[in-house]
């Protein structure tokens, strides 16, 4: 399962970080820094609430997109 996404530094939100994601359940997310030997996890405190995680001073939110029958419709 490897897709890139980006995570948004809610102290610097014109400066997203792109990651690999590593392996995704409904509380965690690992993923990867490319190019690197970084990875961390990102958790979540429930369902609709975003992952969260600090890598290296920052500290970054992924908000996934829900998934419904719309968001898969190609247009």
């Amino acid at each position: 399962m490897e897709r890139l996404i980006w995570l948004t530094d809610v102290d610097r939100a014109d400066e997203p970080l792109q990651v690999s994601v590593e392996a995704r359940s409904e509380t965690t997310l690992r993923v990867l820094v490319p190019n690197t030997v970084i990875h961390f996890e990102l958790r979540r405190s429930g369902d609709g609430r975003p992952f969260e995680g600090a890598l290296g001073g920052r500290y970054f939110l992924f908000d996934p997109a829900p998934t419904t029958p719309e968001a898969e419709t190609p247009k």
